[in-house]
């Protein structure tokens, strides 16, 4: 976030109780936390102390968050909008700030809302559609096995960035990939490099660091838990899982199942090593290979996928599993 220039404390306009309205957010996951309010002693104790400090209107007292919970908010920045007379604290929190345990305050919505979530929900699902409408199939040479001898490979804007995607849509798909799966994982795990994208909005969102599973060594075993071999449709190789270790709980996400090679090939190394798997979302699902059929029937784990894809003659279709 850009800034233009900076104010004094003395520039804000508190009102004429002496307060300003305080909307906290968190600095990493960009999620609006609380809004509260400020006299002028607690800005100057939450600058003396790197901390957030508040007024109780209720109370009539000057409060610290976490305080008695622990859930304190250190503060990164302190921005002030155009008009001096509301302050936002950029924070790094100590736990969940919400006093019902929840990581933010605004965890419920308007009913009547909803419907505007679902008016918008299907701009994007359009906008998604013709982008596979608009696809173009590449046909690739299979080398998984002796089943087939080609592979069709669909070059899209969603998993390939071939055009690349609107910034919306990409927002839309991490959210709906980060409220469909488990918040209690310590890290987002991805294979290099088509998932990263959304992968990394969604370690972002949950606040997880993003172990990356690379194509190629570091020359080095430090962080290596394992060396896989995986067969995709078009592609073999050889995965290094970096940054993973046993009792790990993780999320995985892939950009695409297709055969479920890859996946099938992580999975299997994680459970070996006491790796602990709480999802595994994929981004696409080429339904013709059955690739998510194969990961249930193996290791009875749901892959959870957003777009459903199907081919009819040379044209692309495709559905938003909900």
């Amino acid at each position: 976030m850009k800034t233009y220039g900076a104010v004094e404390k003395e520039d804000i306009e508190f009102g004429e109780n002496g307060l300003v309205p305080v909307v906290v957010q968190d600095f990493i996951t960009n999620k609006v936390l609380m809004i509260a309010y400020a006299n002028k002693e607690a800005v100057n104790r939450t600058l003396e102390t790197g901390f957030g400090y508040f007024w109780s209107r209720s109370r009539k007292k000057l409060w610290m968050k976490g305080e008695t919970s622990g859930n304190l908010l250190k503060v990164v920045q302190i921005r002030v909008d155009c008009d001096n007379d509301t302050i936002l604290y950029m924070v790094d929190p100590y736990g969940p700030t919400c006093h019902t345990g929840n990581v933010t305050c605004f965890f419920r919505e308007i009913r009547q809302s909803q419907t505007l979530k679902k008016k918008y929900d299907e701009e994007i699902v359009s906008e998604i559609t013709s982008y596979y409408e608009n696809a173009k199939i590449i046909r690739r040479r299979w080398v998984k096995d002796g089943s087939r001898k080609v592979y069709e490979f669909i070059l899209n804007r969603i998993t390939k960035h071939v055009p690349p995607p609107s910034p919306r849509t990409l927002s839309w798909i991490a959210s709906e990939i980060n409220d469909r799966t488990s918040d209690e994982i310590d890290k987002v795990v991805v294979p290099e490099v088509l998932g990263l994208p959304i992968a990394t909005l969604v370690a972002q969102s949950k606040g997880k660091p993003m172990a990356i599973i690379r194509k190629r060594p570091f020359g080095t075993t430090d962080y290596l838990l394992d060396k896989v071999k995986y067969s995709s449709g078009y592609e073999k190789g050889r995965y290094y899982i970096y940054s993973v270790k046993a009792g790990d709980r993780i999320l995985i996400i892939d950009d695409t199942i297709s055969t479920g090679g890859t996946l099938i090939s992580l999975i299997d190394t994680f459970q070996k090593q006491g790796v602990k798997i709480i999802d595994v979302a994929c981004i696409m699902e080429k339904e013709i290979y059955k690739g998510k059929q194969q990961v249930l029937d193996k290791f009875g784990i749901q892959v959870k996928t957003l777009i459903k894809v199907k081919k009819k003659g040379e044209k692309m279709y495709c559905s938003i599993e909900r």
